[in-house]
């Protein structure tokens, strides 16, 4: 008999404390930057929910993908959180909802986009090894975020680059143009735009 008391504590213990540790491990998701034709949209999932669903922290967030709506099917998984340092920043859709763009950054010093192409129900991912302009200061912190589509594979950009040792920053806005011969995009224009203080 004195057995049987502790075990049934335990298992008391244990069928009581399930529900509590099932919610902590609960995630947290949000849908936002639905395509103009209604088909697809991004899913952040986060590891808890967080303060301000507007702006997620990126501690929290553990994967960001593409989905298709209304089933929220997976699919393009565009960023897995492992570390927690990762970010996602914005996201553009072109009007015709074929190309889609999304900056991420890997810390806090960067942000590069990523850009996206339909064929049919599926989204492949598009070369964007030169999506940034080429400055000839020693860089210490760099983002380049989609601004919005001018037309399909047609981006406007910003680049935002901060130099060491105080050297200041400078801000470019450009143009990049996707050709289908090389599979690639290439920069059609850029202008110098005032820093934002």
């Amino acid at each position: 008999m004195k057995r049987f008391i502790p075990l049934a504590l335990i298992s008391c213990v244990l069928i009581f404390t399930r529900p509590l540790n099932s919610q902590e491990s609960a995630n947290f998701e949000k849908i936002r930057d639905i395509s103009p034709d209604g088909k697809f949209a991004v899913r952040i999932s986060c590891s808890r929910e967080p303060e301000d669903p507007d702006n997620i922290d990126r501690s929290l967030i553990t994967a960001v993908e593409l989905v298709s709506l209304p089933s929220k099917t997976n699919v393009v998984m565009l960023l897995q959180n492992q570390d927690g340092i990762s970010g996602f920043e914005r996201s553009v859709w072109s009007q015709d909802s074929n190309w889609f763009a999304g900056s991420f950054s890997s810390g806090v010093h960067d942000s590069d986009t990523s850009v996206y192409r339909r064929s049919v129900e599926n989204f492949a991912d598009v070369a964007t090894d030169n999506l940034h302009i080429d400055v000839r200061n020693d860089v210490r912190n760099e983002y380049v975020d989609p601004i919005r589509w001018l037309k399909p594979g047609v981006l406007l950009l910003e680049q935002h680059s901060i130099f060491y040792g105080g050297g200041g920053d400078v801000r470019y806005q450009f143009t990049a143009k996707f050709d289908d011969k090389t599979g690639k995009f290439r920069i059609i224009s850029k202008k110098k735009v005032p820093s934002k203080k």
